[in-house]
């Protein structure tokens, strides 16, 4: 979904971003932004805040443990096959 609106740079070089945009980005007043510049276009997008980077962090943790811990299971199951194949030499 695509929304577009035309505001206007103040002395400062602060916009306005506008209310319907502020709403659907769960954007309120002391929020913070991230400004930054992609093939030259400007992209404004709402910050994390230190508690969802946090909630972000604590979940790819667990995945990152759970892949350990296939890989590691997988890991032991080759090595039975390797012994049980070197066992029948």
């Amino acid at each position: 979904m695509m929304y577009e609106s035309i505001t206007v740079v103040g002395e400062r070089g602060q916009i306005t971003i506008p209310k319907i945009i502020r709403e659907i980005e769960g954007i309120k007043a002391k929020d913070k932004v991230i400004v930054k510049i992609d093939n030259e276009k400007i992209i404004v997008e709402k910050a994390l805040s230190k508690k969802e980077t946090e909630k972000l962090m604590i979940e790819g943790y667990k995945k990152m443990a759970k892949f350990d811990k296939e890989i590691e299971e997988e890991m032991d199951y080759v090595g039975k096959e390797a012994d049980a194949m070197l066992d029948e030499y």
